[in-house]
């Protein structure tokens, strides 16, 4: 993979920290780390947001109507090309 490069804006003091912490050699890496766990965490959150909302009976009207919806899309339309 092809590493990519980023700017972000940091507080001073936090930047200082980090920089006093992690040597220069592992910065990028420790940063990917830090990304990744933060990534799946919010990736975890909204799986469970998603299976409480296909299993949970307080949903199951949202679910209902999400369903006709889903079912009357494409109504009318057809595979019209050029």
């Amino acid at each position: 993979m092809t590493a990519m490069r980023a700017s972000y804006s940091i507080a001073p003091e936090v930047l200082h920290r980090f920089n006093a912490l992690v040597p220069a050699k592992k910065r990028s890496h420790t940063v990917q780390v830090l990304m990744e766990s933060i990534l799946n965490q919010k990736e975890s959150q909204l799986e469970a947001l998603a299976h409480e909302f296909s299993t949970h009976p307080d949903f199951a009207q949202a679910r209902a109507d999400a369903l006709l919806w889903d079912n009357t899309v494409a109504d009318g339309i057809s595979d019209i090309r050029a």
